[in-house]
């Protein structure tokens, strides 16, 4: 793509004897010094040393490499999500932190690689426009579009629905089967209503209906993508079972206890960074 020159800049450089199609950031100071330019202008010279934008820019620098961070993100929350131990309002806000992974994740990774100012200001209409590029994996726990599909039932129901439906909601655990939740009908279109894809979730899972988040409550929903990322996988609660069955492996009580432990640490880190900012 050529860009064409602005005429401040091309007048001084015929002034100042240098030439108008070598542009760095040496330059540029000096030529803002001298010419007082415009921000427009200074932007459209700044396009010339970096022409392509950053992709991604939001997603955890450490896994920009990694292209199966996303389902494995998901995959790790699904399990903090499916434990029948997870306080509802949590479980709101693992369905919110999927859904801004999958807005801020490489597209080749299976997200829309939107950077922090565009997923905090999409609207409906334009996530109505983007949804179909959104990833699918054969596994529905890791799959990128069902997550998109579960939260926008949340905010859906929180448009057109009292707050004991939403809590409800928030109660509910995803169906164990191998049927893919984004391919069924929106269980909730008012989504399509609403004017933040984001909002704030509060103490007692009231969802703000007008606004996205705050910026830097978004930086703490990032923070919890990582923590997710960098920790061991979460353990569930343990589920007594009637007629246990012998395991593949015998762990000691004291490895057992160091296992949960991490993962409860894990999931104790997560929730409070999630809490932190709403």
């Amino acid at each position: 793509m050529t860009i064409a020159l602005p005429d401040l800049w091309t007048d001084w450089c015929s002034v100042a004897g240098r030439p108008a199609e070598r542009v760095d950031d040496t330059v540029l100071a000096l030529f803002s010094r001298q010419a007082r330019p415009s921000r427009a202008v200074l932007a459209s010279l700044r396009r010339m040393i970096d022409p392509e934008p950053t992709v991604a820019p939001a997603w955890p620098h450490a896994h920009k490499d990694d292209p199966g961070s996303l389902h494995r993100l998901m995959k790790r929350a699904t399990i903090l999500i499916q434990d029948p131990a997870t306080h509802w309002v949590f479980r709101l806000r693992l369905r919110r932190m999927l859904f801004a992974a999958v807005l801020i994740a490489l597209p080749e990774h299976g997200g829309l690689g939107l950077n922090r100012s565009a997923a905090l200001g999409l609207r409906s209409e334009e996530m109505q426009r983007l949804r179909p590029r959104i990833g699918v994996t054969p596994d529905p726990q890791s799959c990128p579009a069902c997550a998109a599909w579960s939260w926008l039932d949340v905010i859906g129901t929180n448009n057109g629905w009292s707050h004991e439906s939403v809590k409800a909601l928030g109660r509910r655990r995803d169906q164990k089967d191998d049927e893919h939740r984004h391919v069924l009908p929106d269980a909730s279109p008012d989504w399509l209503l609403c004017v933040g894809m984001l909002p704030a979730i509060d103490r007692w899972g009231y969802i703000d209906p007008y606004s996205s988040m705050h910026p830097s409550s978004l930086s703490a929903v990032i923070r919890a993508m990582d923590a997710l990322l960098e920790g061991p996988v979460p353990v569930p609660t343990p589920v007594l079972d009637p007629e246990p069955r012998p395991a593949a492996r015998t762990i000691s009580p004291e490895e057992e206890e160091r296992i949960l432990a991490r993962a409860d640490e894990l999931t104790d880190r997560v929730a409070k960074i999630l809490r932190e900012y709403g």
